[in-house]
């Protein structure tokens, strides 16, 4: 049951951590006044950087639940 809920919150956690990713390369990037065709020109810089900051979150998330795991199996 200990696990469960533990895995349980890890997996909320990586979806704020993804989330909160998104929102900030969203608003950094394309939200201060740009027309709709600026944005489009500027789509492939955002997924640039939410790719990279999703695989920042992944590395992090994946070391994190090695050490949870290793405090379950103690």
């Amino acid at each position: 049951m200990k696990s469960l809920f533990l895995s349980a919150f890890l997996v909320i956690f990586a979806f704020v951590i993804n989330f909160g990713i998104y929102l900030f390369s969203y608003n950094k990037i394309i939200f201060p006044y740009l027309t709709e065709s600026q944005q489009m020109d500027i789509a492939p810089i955002i997924f640039s950087n939410v790719l990279l900051g999703y695989l920042a979150s992944s590395i992090f998330i994946v070391v994190l639940m090695v050490a949870v795991k290793k405090y379950i199996t103690r």
